[in-house]
């Protein structure tokens, strides 16, 4: 009776275990979280690939807490770089605007963005640096969009169409 029991109880503890694995494995625990690979596009954002560089959730939000009484622009995004090289994001272009300074919370003097090989540099949230589109060329609206140039220096110019969303 007893040598059933315990027949039975490895027979149960094997099923756990094979569930736990099967588990994991569907849901990709264990596995190396690529964030490059994983993230969608948030609402009202885009993602842009390009070569190693993976350019998250990217959008120009229209904040209205930076000075009172008026709205300022800010391209907000995360950028993966998932190649061997380090890169620099070196500049930020758009016909709809003069200028975009690097501007907010640490964001320093300097108005590049280091982009170690294989590091994330997140510029998501109003704490973070992002990058004020000053002296535009038009009135930006939530809805719309515009185009932006990123400009690297290991992987060039890359461009994309960038949402405009209320703040």
């Amino acid at each position: 009776m007893t040598r059933v029991e315990i027949a039975r109880r490895r027979r149960h503890v094997g099923w756990v275990v094979a569930t736990v694995l099967a588990v994991a494995v569907a849901t990709g625990c264990g596995v190396r979280n690529d964030y490059s690979a994983t993230e969608r596009p948030a609402l009202g954002s885009v993602n842009v690939d390009a070569g190693p560089l993976a350019l998250r959730h990217l959008r120009v939000e229209l904040d209205d807490t930076r000075q009172v009484g008026s709205i300022v622009p800010m391209l907000r995004g995360s950028f993966v770089n998932a190649g061997q090289q380090d890169d620099e994001l070196l500049r930020v272009t758009s016909p709809a605007a003069e200028t975009l300074r690097l501007a907010g919370v640490g964001a320093g003097a300097s108005q590049t963005v280091p982009l170690a090989a294989g590091g994330v540099a997140r510029l998501e949230h109003p704490e973070d640096p992002g990058w004020m589109l000053e002296r535009v060329s038009r009135e930006l609206q939530g809805g719309t969009s515009v185009p932006v140039t990123f400009h690297f220096a290991h992987q060039g110019r890359v461009t994309a169409t960038v949402p405009i969303t209320a703040g």
